[in-house]
Parts: C-alpha cells; sequence; structure tokens
C-alpha cells in the first residue's frame, strides 16, 4: 500500500511537471480580409488578436494575408502593422498569463525595429524585427496581453507567428507542494 502510495505521489508530481511544460506556436500566415479582431486557439490556449493605432483607444481592423497579421486603420493605411498613417498597434491577449518565447515576423525590410508592450505597459523599445523569429528567454516577458507596434515613422512588417509557454497555475504549485510534503513524510516514516 505505501509502494502504491509512493507511486502516486511521484505520478502527480510529474504530471504537474509536464503541465508547467506547454510551448504553444501559433501560425498567423493564412487567410484574407479585415476584421474586429481574430481568435486564434492551440492547444487549448486562446489568443485573441485585436488591433488600434495612436495609442490603444483608437479601434482599427486587424489584417490577415498569407504573411501574417497586420493593422489597418483606414483606406490610405497599408495590411502592415507601421509607424505611417497614425501608428499601428497589434495586441494578442490570452485567456491566462502565458511566458512569450517569440515573434515571427514578416513583410519585413532591413532596419525594421518594434516595441513591445506588456499588459499595456511599455516593456522594451527599438527591437530589430530580424526577418524571421525574435526569440526571448521564459520569463522575460510574462502577461496576458502583448502588444506589438512598429517603432518609427518607416517601420513596416506584419506578424506571421508567436510562441508562448504556459504559467503554472498557483494550484499546481499547490497540488505540487502537497505531493513533496508527502514524500517527506513518508521518508521520515522509513527512518
Amino acid at each position: 500500500m505505501k509502494r502504491l502510495y509512493l507511486f502516486a505521489m511521484v505520478l502527480s508530481i510529474g504530471m504537474v511537471s509536464a503541465a508547467n511544460a506547454a510551448i504553444i506556436q501559433y501560425n498567423f500566415t493564412g487567410g484574407s480580409g479585415n476584421y474586429p479582431s481574430i481568435d486564434f486557439t492551440m492547444s487549448g490556449i486562446t489568443t485573441t488578436a485585436t488591433a488600434t493605432y495612436n495609442g490603444f483607444s483608437n479601434s482599427a481592423n486587424v489584417s490577415r494575408d498569407s504573411h501574417g497579421l497586420g493593422v489597418r486603420n483606414g483606406h490610405l493605411d497599408s495590411s502592415d502593422i507601421d509607424g505611417r498613417w497614425r501608428n499601428d498597434y497589434l495586441t494578442l491577449t490570452f485567456d491566462s498569463a502565458v511566458s512569450l518565447l517569440g515573434f515571427n515576423f514578416g513583410h519585413d525590410t532591413s532596419n525594421d525595429e518594434f516595441d513591445l508592450y506588456v499588459d499595456g505597459v511599455s516593456a522594451v523599445h527599438n527591437l530589430e524585427t530580424t526577418g524571421g523569429w525574435e526569440e526571448f528567454s521564459f520569463g522575460t516577458y510574462i502577461g496576458n496581453s502583448f502588444t506589438v507596434r512598429a517603432s518609427g515613422w518607416n517601420d513596416n512588417f506584419v506578424l506571421s507567428g508567436m510562441r508562448v509557454e504556459t504559467v503554472p497555475e498557483p494550484a499546481l504549485f499547490a497540488l505540487m507542494g502537497f505531493g513533496l510534503l508527502g514524500l517527506g513524510v513518508m521518508r521520515r516514516r522509513r527512518s
């Protein structure tokens, strides 16, 4: 019976650890049109893409094409996230906290730069779009929403993909703590 109990505790700790390690990659390429918002669901985690211009209070459309997501804020504006014609913001909001691991950019040219906001707060400015994946370490940026905007007037690009990692829920930490406590009790009883 003790071995069965010990096996169950070790298994639950392993399951909690595995549940915490979910890396999710979103592909925003494909489709076409302009929308007030677009939902993407991968591995049970949903993100909603919304767009604004000149800050967070002026609504715009999320533009989607074969290269990725952009912002369309008027008939003169391109479908890219750009600094021209009112400065575009693309926000991705998640239904639970995640750690941002990276963005994949398209339509970018050399010297395109972006600013990143986490939960509506400016986090970093003038990062290069790099013509592909811009990677971040786990835990660098954790939040429920991430906003990308063009840093300057001549910067323009689309967001082709995004990688995030789920953040453990407090209840999972409690479950893991009880499992470790149980292992400690079992070890003490043996002594």
